[in-house]
């Protein structure tokens, strides 16, 4: 096989407040970094166009869920090992891609919503959490590309689309080299010392370099660590070269990324970092003020880019940390919209109201079921593949998750059609418990087959789904022992040491493809905890990793999602249900409103506006 090194991947989500995101009140939000050293891969001639521009055609299960909150950051490095060849040589063809076109809405307004945490501090190289980045002060920062978000006819979710944000256009030169062109007139706030002045190609590039610089308090390093080179041609002109030894067909998706800021040189230079400010970027918001306990305050930038953007006036984030406060301000009017949890939405169901609302959908998050392919009985095909048969979770996705998370194997994706659809997945792999009965009575095991069911005890939705699964099991021969664990535990002893036969709790979140189908499927990955050791799914995985035609990709992405059904690995049953909710409940006066929350986007609360 032709091949040659992937890059190292940046895994953006939870590990440990995968501990707290069970509980009503996380208090922050730290965000998984997981590299991986390079993987054999094999090359990929690139496409005419330098990103996708189809439209998505099919849509996803139930729904996905917004940002977790996570808590601590293991780290391990894999390291696997092939004779890399060399890289056939591509066939430039480079088309420009402009942005979407702009939206309606009306001017004028003010918009509270929710964030869960306090700030650490405000330099949006130096963090993670999500509470600065989306969901506080990074939000006045722009970047070279960002997300697309729209109604969900527009861009179904979940979607990894991008569009260009601080660029017009770009252009792939050839298979390790971007031309970007900015727009012209960007202006910086009008704050001291930055004044007003217009963002540049140097701009980019300084901060890119900043970001990627190495040292402890670069923690948003890994998304750039496939740049080889980047460099201004001209005031309005960007050249981007890829290591020439790895490809990441993910490359846009980390640009585009809400962590990958661009930040003014004057700024920093103020105190050495931006700690404590200033707050200064080319974004839709100006930061007004920013209070522990309190939460942050912005007005509309006058002399933003695009044009009306954006609609509100002011845009409030206020701290409340627990669930039960978010709904009582949100029945009180005194928040406008927020991610509301299944047990909130459930409740408000129950009483008879039930205000407007989005569902942002998010794969890479949620709940996972996984199987230990190296520990009895599960070592045994046919065993695994009858738990898959006994179960059905669409149900449950319904009725334990509000219609909060759908059925997947929980690889993130660029749209919707890039995922195996419910038909599918119902018809061939789930559902069938007197199948399931069959396999097993032909499995060369002692019926009935006694297993430990790890649980990690994330709340009570979690609990119920481990109790639906563990009767569906007992009812086609399997006598689980269930075992309720501490959060930390788990993550210890799943994650981190693979002692476990079958478990259920959170997956480690990622934020694109790549992240996932290596950190967490390749059998060196470094979050592998199936423990397989499975050379075809290594291939698949290598093969749609520098894949950049989006439909030979989807297909490959496809056909590795069968493979993990069909061998019986893992499945997530609600896809994105972690944290704070995969609904966006809203007032009745709010318009324009439809978050995608994928990689830690933030425009949409610039296309945002009320009656």
């Amino acid at each position: 096989m032709r091949g040659f090194a992937i890059a190292p991947f940046f895994v953006s989500g939870v590990l440990v407040l995968l501990i707290a995101c069970g509980s009503p009140a996380p208090t922050s939000t730290l965000f998984l970094t997981a590299t991986l050293t390079p993987i054999p891969t094999p090359t990929a001639t690139p496409p005419p166009t330098a990103t996708p521009t189809h439209e998505p055609t099919a849509t996803p299960q139930p729904t996905v869920t917004p940002t977790p909150e996570p808590t601590a950051t293991p780290t391990s490095t894999p390291v696997p090992t092939a004779t890399p060849t060399p890289a056939p040589t591509p066939t430039p063809s480079p088309t420009p891609v402009v942005s979407s076109a702009p939206v309606a809405g009306k001017r004028g307004g003010k918009l509270t919503t929710v964030g869960l945490a306090n700030i650490p501090h405000l330099d949006v190289h130096q963090e993670v959490q999500e509470t600065l980045s989306s969901l506080g002060p990074g939000i006045v920062y722009s970047r070279l590309l960002r997300l697309r978000t729209g109604p969900e006819g527009d861009v179904p979710q979940p979607s990894l689309l991008v569009e260009c944000d601080l660029c017009e256009s770009w252009e792939l030169i050839d298979a390790h080299t971007y031309l970007f062109q900015l727009r012209k007139g960007v202006l910086w706030q009008n704050l001291d010392p930055v004044n007003g002045r217009e963002l540049v190609a140097e701009d980019v590039v300084y901060s890119y370099e900043r970001q990627r610089a190495p040292g402890p308090n670069r923690p948003n390093a890994p998304l750039l660590q496939n740049m080889e080179t980047v460099e201004a041609v001209g005031p309005y002109t960007l050249r981007i070269t890829t290591n020439p030894q790895f490809a990441d067909a993910d490359f846009l998706v980390s640009l585009a990324d809400g962590h990958t800021k661009v930040v003014a040189r004057e700024a920093v230079e103020v105190s050495g970092d931006l700690l404590d400010g200033p707050v200064i970027g080319t974004g839709p918001w100006i930061l007004k003020s920013t209070q522990e306990k309190i939460g942050s305050f912005f007005e509309r930038n006058p002399d933003y880019f695009e044009e009306r953007l954006p609609f509100l006036d002011e845009l409030v984030i206020t701290v409340i940390r627990d669930e039960e406060t978010r709904l009582a301000a949100f029945l009180t009017e005194r928040v406008d919209v927020y991610r509301i949890s299944p047990e909130s939405w459930q409740k408000l169901v129950g009483w008879g109201e039930e205000p407007p609302s989005f569902l942002s959908r998010q794969a890479g998050t949620g709940l996972l079921l996984a199987i230990n392919v190296s520990a009895p009985p599960f070592d045994k095909h046919k065993v695994r593949k009858a738990v898959l048969r006994a179960l059905d979770p669409w149900g449950d996705a319904l009725s334990i998750w509000a219609d909060q998370g759908f059925v997947s194997v929980g690889v993130p994706v660029e749209s919707p059609d890039w995922l195996l659809s419910r038909s599918e997945m119902r018809g061939s792999y789930f559902a069938d418990p007197s199948d399931a009965s069959r396999i097993l009575s032909e499995a060369d095991v002692l019926v009935p087959v006694e297993f430990n069911f790890k649980v990690a005890d994330f709340g009570e939705l979690y609990l119920q789904q481990a109790q639906r699964i563990a009767e569906a099991l007992e009812s086609v021969g399997f006598s689980p022992v269930m075992e309720q664990v501490h959060p930390t535990q788990y993550v210890d002893e799943v994650w981190r040491d693979r002692d476990y036969q079958l478990s259920l709790g959170n997956m480690i979140p990622t934020s694109t493809t790549n992240s996932f189908l290596f950190a967490v499927l390749h059998s060196q990955g470094t979050w592998n905890i199936k423990d397989n050791h499975d050379e075809k799914l290594n291939g698949m995985i290598a093969e749609q990793a520098v894949e950049t035609d989006p439909v030979r990709r989807r297909e490959i992405v496809k056909e590795i999602q069968r493979h993990i059904l069909e061998v019986a690995y893992m499945f997530s049953p609600a896809t994105g249900t972690i944290g704070t909710g995969a609904r966006w409940a809203l007032s009745p006066n709010v318009r324009g409103f439809y978050p995608n929350t994928a990689a830690s986007e933030y425009i949409y609360w610039a296309r945002t506006w009320v009656e």
